[in-house]
């Protein structure tokens, strides 16, 4: 409350001292021992204001006063004009924008309307007060994610209107301003938009209704929470039929939420968000045989921060077709065709024979025989001047079919009588 009356009061006395700085006087002065002296009954002091009051005079010679002052930055201590109060019925002087907790020396005269002065008051060393301090407990609350929570204790002075955040980096060894905060009872300011793992310092002003600052704080130091650890041992399968199958070390960190999978069709391609689950394998079913993808696969934790993707990504694809048989012949023997093909492929496990019988130029019909272990196959059951075509694929054991041969074409003759 005092230091508010104060502050009224310093602005009370600045509106009424009528004061005009650098005075236009002979620097020289001419004084005149029968003007009446300045008596000074008093003064007050703020961190950059002084007020001083005096008894005004009654002689009717007076036409104001005279205001010497010393500036403690110069090394030269003489006391030199400073401002005058041009009415003799003021009885008020305020010094503005002073430094804080720095002694000034003043004096003081009255003059007339020739600019004679009387002789010199007194001389009255005057300190204004210390610099206001900060608040008288700061701190920080870190690792957490991209942000910073700054805590302090409120100010009790009730002339503190507020609060100046700063802020400093490695990179930045200035100290810069990066919040103003307009309640004294304010106590607490989260600094958003943070790199991750990454020290920050902060310190805190307290800032009056005047505009003055205080003493830096304590500094606070942050540093921000880490991302989670980059997902180690990806694997992807390449002999599954119609199928990819994933899997990675479960990360050994507490709260991991999940993880993403990104999917590319190249390595070096795009890797696009594909899927989101809380374990650590994922089967890709695929619709096609010898499909490949490029995966990487990152961890996400609790706030939402996710690792790093792997440099080098899982390579992973869907069992290829086995390899194409190879037709050898088709023979036809005593009313009978033997059809033969070699095996191209380890894999094959049985064959498929596609019969495709012309009815006429544009009509046929296809059969397909299955289950077929050997590379030979007998038909007794064909249509004499008939035309046929057959084609042979090869199965593995997961049912994954080969592309089929090249079309043999046999025409059925009828038997000669």
């Amino acid at each position: 409350m005092r230091q508010l009356i104060l502050t009224t009061l310093l602005a009370t006395l600045l509106f009424l001292s009528g004061c005009t700085q650098q005075p236009s006087p002979p620097v020289e002065p001419k004084i005149d021992p029968s003007l009446p002296m300045v008596k000074v009954n008093g003064h007050i002091e703020s961190m950059r204001d002084i007020a001083i009051e005096w008894t005004p005079t009654t002689d009717v010679r007076v036409k104001g006063y005279y205001v010497y002052r010393s500036n403690p930055q110069s090394n030269e201590q003489k006391l030199k004009r400073h401002a005058s109060v041009q009415s003799r019925f003021s009885s008020h002087y305020t010094d503005s924008g002073l430094s804080p907790n720095t002694t000034y020396t003043y004096r003081f005269s009255t003059y007339d309307e020739k600019m004679h002065e009387s002789e010199a008051s007194k001389t009255y060393r005057i300190t204004t007060k210390p610099l206001l301090t900060s608040v008288s407990f700061f701190d920080s609350i870190g690792n957490l994610p991209r942000m910073a929570k700054l805590i302090w204790r409120p100010h009790n002075n009730p002339a503190v209107k507020g609060y100046i955040l700063e802020r400093q980096t490695v990179e930045k060894q200035d100290w810069e301003q990066i919040a103003t905060i307009n309640n004294r009872l304010q106590a607490e300011y989260i600094d958003r938009g943070l790199d991750d793992n990454r020290v920050y310092k902060y310190r805190l002003r307290a800032l009056t209704y005047e505009g003055i600052r205080s003493t830096p704080s304590d500094i606070a130091k942050v540093v921000t929470k880490p991302l989670p650890k980059e997902v180690q041992k990806l694997q992807a399968s390449t002999n599954l039929a119609k199928q990819i199958k994933l899997s990675w070390k479960q990360s050994d960190e507490t709260g991991i939420a999940y993880y993403r999978i990104y999917r590319s069709t190249s390595v070096d391609g795009s890797y696009d968000y594909y899927v989101k689950l809380n374990v650590s394998e994922f089967t890709d079913k695929i619709n096609e045989d010898g499909t490949s993808y490029f995966y990487k696969v990152t961890a996400v934790d609790n706030d939402d921060l996710e690792s790093l993707q792997q440099s080098t990504p899982a390579h992973g694809s869907s069992l290829k077709k086995p390899n194409t048989p190879t037709f050898i012949d088709a023979v036809v023997k005593d009313n009978s065709l033997i059809l033969t093909w070699k095996n191209n492929d380890p894999r094959t496990k049985s064959y498929t024979l596609i019969k495709t019988t012309k009815h006429s130029w544009i009509n046929s019909t296809s059969q397909k025989l299955t289950g077929i272990t050997k590379t030979k196959y007998i038909l007794k059951d064909l249509k004499p001047d008939t035309a046929y075509k057959f084609q042979v694929i090869a199965v593995d054991e997961y049912n994954v079919s080969s592309e089929p041969t090249k079309a043999a074409d046999v025409l059925f003759s009828t038997p000669d009588r």
